[in-house]
């Protein structure tokens, strides 16, 4: 019975409010957090593969094997190497083509060695447009074009060199952060967002267990109810679910 005299106390409902507040709040937190890092719009760019077309021999003799490509007029590669730059909207809303400031040349990336030419360039979903691209020297240039929510570019890109990182020289696109994908970070979000939610789930199905009260206390309210209508009529009618006769 002391805790059917809790459940429904002042201090019960303060308590029962007091959590529910302080979940709402760190949710909200945590929803704010996810927001701040997650801007409307962003680009988030990655080297996915950098691997040399022209194998090494044991002997360190040059390689029998030669690599060339219509475009170059540089003859056979000795160093060809096949790149893959992946972009991908990260943000919330579509890219349009007003948001590249320096028209052409607002997205440019640096492979650190003479591009020979790009190979394909591939969008998923298929449906949606397909920035054109301009070589020159070391650089590749985006050129400006719609880019949707959640649209995923990879460029297949030719080189001739040794192993560079590819890295982003000119990123001017409004209010746009281009920034190279951090898998970690993009996976604490996940977790974070998850964690978060399960602690609301857990903290809700707890107070809904709490305030529900066992058979063994429904049994004493039952007696004390049929105590209180034969000696206290008032209170049975006050604290006793009315029968209802068929």
């Amino acid at each position: 019975m002391i805790i059917a005299g809790y459940v429904g106390s002042n201090d019960f409902w303060n308590t029962s409010i007091g959590a529910v507040v302080g979940i709402a709040v760190g949710a909200l937190g945590c929803w704010a957090a996810l927001r701040s890092n997650n801007p409307k719009k962003r680009i988030a760019w990655d080297e996915r593969s950098n691997q040399s077309l022209v194998p090494e021999t044991s002997s360190g003799a040059p390689s029998p094997i030669t690599i060339t490509h219509s475009a170059s007029a540089s003859g056979p590669l000795t160093e060809a190497r096949l790149i893959e730059l992946k972009l991908r909207n990260a943000g919330r809303r579509d890219i349009v083509q007003g948001d590249f400031t320096l028209n052409d040349d607002s997205l440019i990336f640096d492979f650190g060695v003479p591009i020979e030419g790009v190979v394909d360039v591939t969008t998923k979903p298929d449906s949606a447009p397909r920035p054109d691209c301009a070589i020159s020297g070391t650089e590749l240039k985006i050129k400006r074009c719609p880019i949707q929510k959640g649209q995923e570019l990879t460029y297949s890109v030719l080189v001739n060199g040794s192993e560079q990182a590819v890295k982003i020289k000119t990123a001017a696109l409004l209010n746009t952060p281009v920034k190279r994908e951090d898998k970690k970070a993009r996976e604490r979000r996940r977790l974070l967002t998850f964690g978060a939610l399960n602690i609301v789930i857990a903290a809700a199905a707890a107070i809904y267990s709490f305030t529900q009260p066992t058979k063994s206390e429904l049994k004493e309210h039952f007696q004390a109810c049929r105590y209180w209508d034969v000696h206290d009529p008032a209170r049975a009618k006050k604290e006793c679910p009315e029968i209802k006769k068929p």
